[in-house]
């Protein structure tokens, strides 16, 4: 499976990080947790893609994050060796317990008074938290595509 590079993803992948660094440093951390949280589902989705593994339920909808990081922990894909030395259990729990802190976050913010600090503490995690993911995500989907170019030249 080979997948082709997208331009237009590439360049709105760039943008989003333009705007999250733009929201980080002017305080506007709830607009940073959303930017955050669409990359983290981009990267997800793309590991998935990369690995050949389905990321849509039954009713062909799109996996929820948390649905991609239990299938980034747990399928054979990822739990093969160089998978899971970068797609670690340990980023994937801690990327699903960020998640939670930000679904309470925004499902709860007109029934909470506003934490400055809380929301800039999710908001930071989460940067640091995209930032390990979206390079170890690369790494992972550079191995797969050596893989499926290996097995292509067997296969010709």
């Amino acid at each position: 499976m080979v997948v082709e590079p997208n331009m237009a993803k590439y360049e709105a992948y760039k943008t989003m990080h333009v705007d999250l660094k733009k929201a980080m440093g002017s305080g506007f951390y709830y607009q940073a947790i959303f930017i955050e949280y669409a990359i983290a589902e981009d990267r997800c989705r793309s590991a998935l893609v990369f690995a050949g593994v389905k990321c849509v339920n039954n009713r062909g909808q799109e996996l929820k994050l948390s649905a991609k990081i239990n299938k980034l922990k747990s399928n054979s894909a990822f739990t093969a060796k160089y998978p899971r030395s970068r797609l670690t259990l340990e980023l994937l729990d801690e990327l699903y317990t960020w998640k939670q802190d930000r679904d309470t976050l925004v499902h709860n913010l007109a029934n909470i008074p506003y934490n400055d600090n809380a929301v800039r503490e999710v908001a930071e995690r989460g940067k640091k938290l995209i930032d390990t993911l979206s390079n170890r995500v690369k790494s992972v989907n550079n191995y797969y595509k050596k893989l499926y170019a290996e097995q292509e030249k067997v296969n010709d």
